[in-house]
């Protein structure tokens, strides 16, 4: 039912007289009209949410672009920690057999390459100071057990006692017959 055949033709004119052009009316006890201005609102409010929604989902896209990048500098701040501590083990390893090295030359090697093959890495230490220790028992040890790989020290003299002079028993030159005299009486 419709509002003109509730309230009669003639009725229904006077009224729309009255109200306008503009005006609306309509029966709304089956619940299908609600004012304009709360639909206006009601669309309004999810115009609203709808554009929230919208900036939301922006902004996580934008966060999870972010997070995505701090992943991967993460990752790539990891890997360099990584390739630092390598780094840093193969200087303290170059320095340590440097110093070994060093160390075995004093030695008085055939050949220092010879020598490090026998050496117990892990026994060897390299103090703050720089000195080297743990090698210094390996190295007389070596030498007992393989004299070979070391150069046998030329020492002065015979091995006799003190003042004998060198091994090297030519005498010198006699130019004359006081010089050989003097060199018969002094042995």
């Amino acid at each position: 039912m419709d509002l003109k055949e509730l309230l009669g033709e003639d009725l229904y004119n006077q009224l729309m007289q009255k109200l306008g052009d503009k005006a609306k009316i309509a029966i709304v006890s089956d619940g299908n009209w609600i004012p304009k201005e709360k639909f206006d609102e009601a669309n309004n409010e999810r115009k609203q949410y709808k554009q929230q929604v919208e900036d939301l989902n922006k902004k996580l896209g934008e966060l999870q672009n972010v997070i995505k990048d701090n992943e991967e500098a993460a990752k790539t701040i990891d890997t360099l920690k990584k390739q630092i501590a390598e780094k840093e083990d193969e200087l303290n390893n170059t320095r340590k057999m440097n110093a070994i090295k060093l160390e075995v030359l004093k030695a008085n090697p055939n050949d220092v390459n010879d020598i490090i093959p026998h050496l117990k890495q892990d026994a060897i230490n390299i103090a703050d100071d720089g000195t080297v220790l743990g090698l210094e028992e390996q190295i007389k040890a070596l030498k007992e057990s393989k004299p070979y790989l070391f150069k046998e020290v030329d020492l002065n003299g015979t091995g006799g006692s003190v003042g004998n002079g060198p091994k090297d028993k030519t005498p010198p030159a006699v130019n004359n017959l006081a010089d050989a005299l003097k060199q018969y009486y002094q042995k």
